[in-house]
């Protein structure tokens, strides 16, 4: 089946009917998802959870692995620790509340009940069969219990030719025997073109203690996001269609840096608008082709090498002005920018954001954007001798707080 216009999203284990990819209700119809789940027993109630949503679905009942055989499937009392492989010792006194509930790993709390042999199928073979099930992953999300590793390897073509970013549940202990673990899934998906985003979750074990003497548990598995690096993606028709896609995704993930280098990627070619993705990317690359693109002082060509043993022997941040000579080139024109760049109202990127349900990116590019911007103006006016001294800046704010605060206290009935 050929790729598809819609955001095609693969998840991998899918038994709760449910996937990690957000779920944004401005681009709720350009989504197919796709759920494979190898617990057939499982499968009714996955149709029965995705029946009323906007987006496509269709449920796949098959076991991925890195080859077209046969395992056996440990089913667990509880079913989430389903898996080809059982589990280890490694949390046998650790326990996770979920729900209120002391879920345990040791005695009857994880309690293996049968071993079924089962067909496994790779993903590659899956998605290449006549006819084919469902249109190749855009997106893919894998939570098999320890079996991540495995998948990715049956799905080499996918990640080659369609995938733009995936969500992998790691271990960074041996929870089942002989299972891969996040530097290995790491190394996989490095040597095929992505990049390491960040842990989107961190899922965490303790010991057993009573009501009121509970903290922070230790981290022993997560959700780790992979993004496509942009120049890996073909400068066709095919690779604009990726590029749009990967742009999407780095936006709803808050990679914001990455979508730039798609925008920049797309500049000057023709985007389709059928789906609202598509218009909300061709809006976003129209906003950021329209913006000054000032960009802060860069280290190496601020520091000149004279004063490089100074740089290293200064006490604090405090000095770093005067040692990076070259700020003081920085003109007039340049510090006008940056006030704008102050401003507290939203900028056309960051209400565009928050008009399609990504207000916590809004958020994140606003802060990052007034601090910094106002970070580098005192550091060139320091390096120029007219910075305003911190007293005089206290005592500003503080009275611009006060005008504030009596202000809306007057317009009070």
């Amino acid at each position: 089946m050929a790729a598809s216009s819609k955001i095609v999203l693969h998840h991998v284990g899918g038994r709760w009917g449910n996937h990690p990819f957000p779920r944004l209700p401005a681009f709720a119809g350009d989504f197919i998802e796709v759920l494979y789940e190898a617990d057939t027993d499982a499968i009714a109630a996955i149709q029965e959870a995705g029946k009323d949503r906007p987006s496509e679905l269709i449920v796949i009942p098959a076991c991925l692995a890195d080859s077209d055989g046969e395992g056996l499937l440990h089913i667990y009392v509880n079913p989430g620790l389903t898996s080809l492989r059982e589990l280890s010792h490694l949390l046998d006194h650790r326990i996770q509340n979920t729900f209120g509930i002391d879920f345990d790993f040791g005695n009857d709390g994880a309690r293996l009940l049968q071993k079924r042999k089962i067909a496994t199928r790779r993903l590659d073979g899956l998605i290449a069969a006549q006819p084919a099930p469902c249109p190749p992953p855009d997106f893919l999300s894998l939570d098999v219990q320890s079996g991540e590793y495995e998948v990715l390897l049956g799905a080499r073509d996918a990640l080659d030719r369609n995938v733009c970013g995936l969500i992998v549940e790691v271990e960074f202990g041996e929870m089942y025997v002989g299972q891969r673990r996040f530097q290995d899934v790491y190394d996989l998906l490095d040597g095929a073109g992505f990049d390491f985003g960040r842990f989107l979750t961190i899922g965490e074990t303790s010991a057993r203690a009573p009501l009121g003497f509970r903290g922070d548990g230790y981290q022993d598995f997560a959700d780790a996001l992979f993004l496509r690096r942009c120049d890996r993606i073909p400068r066709d028709d095919a690779g604009r269609a990726m590029l749009t896609k990967l742009c999407f995704f780095a936006l709803t993930f808050g990679v914001v840096e990455l979508a730039v280098q798609c925008l920049t990627a797309l500049h000057g070619a023709t985007l389709p608008e059928a789906r609202a993705y598509e218009r909300f990317v061709a809006a976003c690359r129209d906003v950021y082709e329209r913006d000054a693109k000032l960009l802060p002082p860069l280290f190496s060509a601020v520091l000149p090498p004279h004063r490089f043993a100074d740089y290293s022997a200064a006490a604090g941040f405090q000095q770093w002005p005067g040692i990076f000579e070259d700020l003081g080139g920085f003109d007039a024109a340049y510090l006008r920018q940056l006030k704008r760049y102050e401003r507290r109202a939203d900028s056309e990127f960051e209400a565009l954001l928050r008009r399609h349900g990504l207000a916590d990116v809004a958020s994140t590019v606003k802060r990052k954007r007034r601090s910094q911007a106002r970070n580098i103006r005192w550091a060139i006016l320091e390096s120029q001798g007219r910075a305003p001294r911190w007293r005089a800046m206290t005592k500003q704010r503080a009275s611009a707080f006060l005008r504030a605060v009596l202000g809306k206290w007057k317009g009070r009935p």
